[in-house]
């Protein structure tokens, strides 16, 4: 790819993340314009998939140092089930066309749409209610499920993540910002090992690209916690709409 070429997809990953950071979406973004930049896509995948592991490690810091949560052993425990998700995900990249996936997530979020109309105040405060077993076991097969696609291809993963986060365990938007934040980074550190391995990641696009979308996560954390959660819903909601457009017609 040409210097003139990494440039234009670095510029156009910084502005991305700096509004992705919060909602998710990036690799919606990224990956078509690397590909439409010459690249292979398994190689577009993988090549993003590596820059995603520095954007969620700045958005984490960035959100960490604000957002105050007791949730230490779900967040380990939902780790383990993303990275195990994560190594069969990164397997299928090799196996399965995902443009079936991409309808059926596409259906997914247009549900999600409709659930935030229904219910205004989703999101916008913790709601401190006690989780069945039932409820936290469904959860946990979501995020499995969720940490599957995200090795796979991760295009609306932390979006997906986001509102299970908030809708089965109640957290609001900027303590989801923080979690879906650590999910990612196992989500794509563990993707990028069997990317690697494959010799699929051009570290040449790799590394400028990791460094303009951490330095995009790193103003759009700023800007998140200076807007706060309704800020973050509106912004979530605009995201799924586009999301869903983005998988069900191009």
């Amino acid at each position: 790819m040409s210097l003139i070429n990494v440039l234009l997809v670095c510029f156009i990953s910084f502005i991305v993340s700096i509004f992705s950071i919060s909602v998710g979406g990036t690799s919606l973004i990224t990956v078509p314009v690397l590909i439409s930049l010459g690249m292979i896509s398994k190689n577009a995948v993988a090549t993003n998939m590596f820059a995603l592991i520095f954007l969620s490690m700045s958005g984490a810091i960035g959100f960490r140092k604000e957002v105050r949560m007791p949730y230490h052993k779900m967040i380990s425990f939902f780790s383990i089930l993303t990275i195990c998700g994560s190594v069969a995900g990164a397997n299928l990249i090799l196996a399965i066309e995902k443009d079936l996936l991409e309808k059926v997530i596409a259906i997914m979020i247009c549900i999600i749409v409709f659930s935030f109309f229904l219910k205004k105040d989703l999101g916008i405060q913790e709601r401190n209610e006690k989780i069945s077993k039932v409820k936290f076991g469904a959860g946990a097969l979501l995020i499995l499920i969720l940490g599957i696609y995200g090795g796979f291809f991760s295009g609306g993963y932390v979006t997906l993540l986001s509102y299970v986060l908030i809708l089965i365990f109640g957290l609001n938007f900027l303590q989801v910002a923080f979690i879906s934040k650590i999910f990612n980074i196992f989500s794509s550190l563990v993707a990028c090992v069997f990317f690697y391995y494959h010799d699929l990641i051009d570290f040449s696009v790799g590394l400028p690209l990791a460094f303009s979308m951490s330095l995009g996560a790193f103003l759009g954390t700023k800007l998140a916690l200076a807007k706060g959660n309704i800020w973050i819903r509106n912004l979530f909601i605009i995201a799924v709409i586009l999301l869903a457009i983005k998988l069900l017609i191009f």
